[in-house]
Order: structure tokens, then C-alpha cells, then sequence
């Protein structure tokens, strides 16, 4: 049989549809239908049951994430669903009281990690037509704001809980830098390398500084974007904390604002997305420049990411817009 790794997407996926009733045997769900929902950084499937339960199970990807990175989501969404009327993802836990369950089947890498999460009703922001709106927005902020005042008041984590750090430009644990690799010298040149350089020296330094005043630290969704925002019923429910960080608040609204900063309604979007916010919490961004250098510190980051996972071509097309956008950063503020 082949390996895992030299298998067509399609293969892949029919090969970890086994792994998945494999971790299913272990909760106590009547289950009756398995189906293929998405392959992004994680794969997700759609399970239902005889008693017309719906729920989504996540196959975690070695590459974006490790065990006590998952551990450490579980315990913000358990804190969360215990405290708060925030509208999230919940998970489910294992016959043995765990919410990430450890799978092993043949033909497949060992120690797969999977969990199984609560049906998120409703569409999301970026799918549902006319979502994008001042009203929604000011939601959005708020349920942002939410999400912040209950990371300050789980300070300090336990001992045991160990997310990322957001403490400089490539945060991830073991991540590959390639964006100056002369492979990839068909992406960017020697001169957008130089200008890529001193970026991350920029966003290292700031975010070094920002990591020096522990008060404000706290866990952050690290990734809230409007396809991980559903709506139903003129409600918002937060998913995907796969991404969570240990971070400070101006991070996460500037990953936030990193998504919607290409919309031709962008100024009317943020300006209710902070009404939202500070109507809970101060606005935590205190410069045009501060935004800036995070926003092109994530971009960075995404920069550097997709020659690995993309086609040349695709790669391409994604690099030269964002090269537009780090040319405008670095004549603006140096």
C-alpha cells in the first residue's frame, strides 16, 4: 500500500476517513453519516447521528500545530463555554474526559490528533450574503472585546497550558524561513529580499519590545477573520482557535483589520468594528504605524508561507500583490 505522503489529494482523503471512524469509537455517538468537509491547514469532516446530532471533526496538521498547542485551545473554549454567553465552537470530550483524542490506524502517520467539535449553525461573514455590514461589524468588535476580557481574567494560565508565543514575526514552533532562499529567487528578488529583511528586523523588534510589559499579556484567538465568524439568527458565533497565541490584544485586532484592509468599504467596516470594541474595552491600537507593522508582520508571515504550500504560479500572484503593499509600509514609515 502506498504511503501516506505519496498519495493524491483525493486518496488522502479516503484514507483519513478511516481515521476517523477510528476516533469516533471512541465517544458514545450513534453515528450514521461521515462526510468530507475541507482541507485547509487541518481536514475537517461533518459526522451526524441517529438522533440527528451534527458535529465537525478536525484531524489536526503536524505542521501548524503540537498537542500542547491543542491542549491549550481546549482549555480557553472549556473556560469560555463555563464563564461566559459567547456564542463558539464547543468541543466534545472523549469516553476518557479528553477533548483531543490520539488515533493510530495503519497506513496512516502515527499519533494522529483529532476533535470533535459542536455543529456551528448559520453562514459565515465572508460567505453570507450581505453579512459584511456597519451592524454586523459592530457586533464582530464586541464579541472581540468579549473574547479579550476573559483572556485578562484567566491571568495567570496554569502551569500546564503552553500556547504560542507571538513574540516575533515567525512565531511558529519549528517554522521553515524560505522567503530568502535562492530557490525561491523567482518569487522575489535579491531587492524585495533586502526589503523583506528589514521588515521582520522591524516587526522583531517591536514585538520583542511589546513582549517586555507582561500586564497586558494574555491568550488571543490569533486568527478571527469573517470566515471564521458565523451568523445565525442576527447572532455572531466564533470558531477556529486552532491558531490561539499568547499575545496582547492590539495583535488580534490587527489580524482582524489585516483581513478587511483590501474592501472598498473598509474605513466605514473598522470604524464600526471599533464602536463594537470600545464600547466593552479601550481600543488597544494607538497609531496608524503600530497597526501598520503588525499588519505587515502577519503579511510577512504569509509571504514566507506560500511557496511552500502553493504552485509557483499561485505563489506568485499572492507575493507580487503583497510586495505592493510592503513597498507602501516601508516608504511611509521607514
Amino acid at each position: 500500500m502506498k504511503p501516506f505522503e505519496e498519495l493524491t489529494r483525493l486518496g488522502k482523503i479516503r484514507r483519513q476517513r478511516q481515521l476517523i471512524y477510528a476516533a469516533l469509537e471512541q465517544y458514545d455517538l450513534p453515528v450514521t453519516a461521515v462526510k468530507f468537509l475541507a482541507d485547509h491547514t487541518n481536514t475537517l469532516f461533518e459526522i451526524r447521528t441517529e438522533t440527528g446530532g451534527r458535529y465537525a471533526m478536525r484531524i489536526y496538521s503536524d505542521g501548524e500545530t503540537t498537542l500542547k498547542e491543542n491542549r491549550a485551545e481546549m482549555f480557553w473554549l472549556n473556560a469560555l463555554k463555563r464563564d461566559t454567553d459567547i456564542k463558539i465552537t464547543e468541543p466534545i470530550e472523549n469516553r476518557e474526559g479528553e477533548c483531543v483524542t490520539i488515533v493510530n490506524v495503519p497506513n496512516l502517520p502515527a499519533d494522529q490528533r483529532c476533535a470533535l467539535f459542536k455543529w456551528i449553525p448559520g453562514q459565515t461573514l465572508a460567505g453570507a450574503k450581505g453579512a459584511t455590514n456597519v451592524q454586523n461589524y459592530q457586533l464582530y468588535g464586541k464579541a472581540l472585546a468579549q473574547l479579550h476580557n476573559h483572556a485578562q481574567s484567566l491571568n495567570p494560565l496554569p502551569a500546564d497550558i503552553h500556547p504560542k508565543r507571538w513574540d516575533k514575526v515567525f512565531y511558529y514552533e519549528n517554522e521553515s524561513i524560505v522567503y530568502n532562499d535562492p530557490k525561491y529567487d523567482h518569487l522575489l528578488s535579491a531587492e524585495s529580499v533586502k526589503m523583506v529583511d528589514k521588515i521582520v528586523a522591524k516587526g522583531d523588534a517591536y514585538l520583542a519590545k511589546l513582549f517586555e510589559d507582561p500586564t497586558g499579556r494574555m491568550l488571543i484567538h490569533g486568527d478571527l477573520h469573517d470566515s471564521n465568524v458565523h451568523i445565525h439568527k442576527g447572532e455572531l458565533y466564533l470558531i477556529d482557535f486552532e491558531d490561539l497565541n499568547l499575545g496582547y490584544d492590539t495583535q488580534d485586532v490587527a489580524i482582524t483589520l489585516f483581513y478587511n484592509r483590501l474592501r472598498d468599504n473598509k474605513a466605514e467596516l473598522q470604524a464600526a468594528f471599533r464602536e463594537g470594541y470600545s464600547s466593552l474595552r479601550p481600543w488597544p491600537l494607538e497609531s496608524e504605524e503600530q497597526l501598520q507593522t503588525l499588519i505587515v508582520a502577519r503579511m510577512v508571515m504569509f509571504l514566507n508561507y506560500v511557496p511552500q504550500i502553493l504552485p509557483a504560479e499561485d505563489a506568485k500572484k499572492y507575493i507580487d500583490n503583497w510586495l505592493v503593499e510592503l513597498e507602501q509600509y516601508v516608504q511611509a514609515y521607514g
